[in-house]
């Protein structure tokens, strides 16, 4: 079966990746142009009916991921590594004459260079470095192009280099509108392949995956306040709406009860029914016709007995809202949903160390301290208030005071400050991870 890679690269670059599909018969490639790496996050949520998403470096993918468009395809870039770094030092040593005794040099990780410096045993006492490890690991020095542009210049300008060696389009251009003698990062073509045959593998995972057997509980809940009147004709509405699903995506439906519906299909049916795990399956205005809510659960396993387990789990979780929603419980447990613009993912179980750890510590279930755990990764610095992780978790603000306070005992959560939004009433406190 054909892979599709969706390749996310400036347009002088695309021949170098797109050229490899020679070597893989099963790929077929469509390259999305920038000019910039901050529009890959624009660019990203223009892409249809790819598999894989091919990024020409960390920094569109970081941008990428920095959008939070909700797409859930998997995603491989092309590193800018140690090997990278080796790569481009033997290049300036063999063919300019500037050598490295002075040089001004910027790399996504700074730990990257100093393995390559030691690869070659050099003296990089008098070299100007700066990095922008935030794409990396999501912490630590923010990326900036015109302050990495400024670096580099003051760096030649001074005196302090005789040669820029940067890994950022922007400034490489930048610098050589002013005549200062630059190297634009040379990409190893090993990286590339590599890259390529990572697409490829992830790409025959993924179409395995869609062959794993899916099941889908639909469940109408009436509101309240409202007669039991409407309900005969709420379920032949929804049983009506999933039969078109149904056809649309080759999944079968059947009814349980008056109320209940369930769907057997495949991973691949499902993933074409909710957008890539990004929205819920249009319902129509049954809210407004009936005054019910609809919930759904979506479950896939190895067999039809684990996926509809894991499909009542995701019913659970939807009933619990207070409107129309679906959630989605994967082969690994990991619990997706609400299924729309906020997307949030969990693990029911987990096999992270550090997050038994914790859990076993401070007596919360693994479940939470994964959901925990997600919600600081989302968020853009490490900040946050109990309202802010009571909103995520969907529960009181108590309940998440009493998860903070069990987290705070064992030090994997502290205070760090308050805030105060309104000018009237007490101030909120601010907490930081640990973790």
């Amino acid at each position: 079966m054909l892979i599709r890679v969706a390749v996310i690269t400036p347009e002088d670059f695309a021949p170098r990746i797109t050229a490899h599909a020679e070597h893989f018969d099963q790929i077929k490639f469509q390259a999305y142009l920038y000019r910039n790496p901050m529009e890959c996050g624009a660019l990203v949520e223009q892409i249809q009916g790819c598999d894989v998403l091919l990024f020409a470096g960390p920094l569109p993918y970081y941008f990428a991921n920095q959008r939070k468009s909700g797409k859930r395809l998997p995603s491989v870039y092309i590193p800018s590594d140690e090997y990278t770094l080796t790569l481009n030092l033997g290049h300036i040593l063999l063919n300019r004459s500037e050598g490295l005794r002075a040089l001004s040099v910027d790399t996504p990780k700074r730990s990257y260079l100093e393995q390559a410096v030691a690869e070659w045993e050099l003296d990089s006492s008098q070299w100007c470095v700066t990095d922008y490890s935030q794409i990396i690991d999501g912490a630590g020095t923010v990326f900036d192009p015109e302050q990495i542009f400024h670096f580099h210049r003051e760096n030649y300008q001074s005196g302090r280099c005789n040669l820029v060696l940067t890994s950022v389009d922007y400034v490489y251009e930048q610098l050589k509108l002013l005549g200062i003698p630059c190297i634009n990062m040379i990409v190893p073509e090993k990286s590339i392949r590599e890259t390529v045959a990572r697409a490829a593998h992830i790409g025959q995972l993924m179409i395995s995956e869609n062959a794993q057997i899916a099941v889908g509980l639909a469940a109408i809940n009436q509101l309240d306040g409202d007669g039991e009147g409407a309900k005969p004709d709420a379920g032949i509405m929804l049983q009506q709406l999933l039969l078109e699903l149904g056809k649309e995506t080759d999944a079968s439906i059947q009814q349980l009860g008056l109320d209940q519906f369930i769907l057997y299909g495949t991973r691949g049916s499902i993933e074409q029914m909710t957008d890539h795990f990004t929205r819920m399956p249009v319902m129509g205005s049954m809210e407004h016709l009936f005054g019910v809510t609809i919930s759904m659960g979506f479950g896939f396993g190895m067999t039809a007995k684990e996926a509809e387990a894991h499909a009542r789990i995701g019913l659970f979780h939807a009933r619990k809202q207070k409107e129309s929603s679906a959630f989605l419980v994967t082969h690994e447990k990991e619990v997706i949903g609400p299924l729309g613009a906020a997307n949030k993912a969990y693990h029911l179980k987990s096999e992270d160390r550090e997050l038994l750890h914790i859990a076993e510590l401070t007596g919360l279930s693994i479940a939470t301290v994964s959901k925990l755990s997600s919600f600081i990764k989302l968020r853009r610095e490490n900040r946050f208030t109990a309202t802010d992780l009571s909103e995520y978790l969907q529960l009181s603000r108590r309940s998440a005071e009493r998860i903070l306070k069990k987290m705070i005992e064992q030090h994997f959560v502290e205070s760090v400050g308050e805030e105060q939004p309104y000018k009237q009433g007490r101030p909120r406190a601010v907490y930081r991870s640990n973790f």
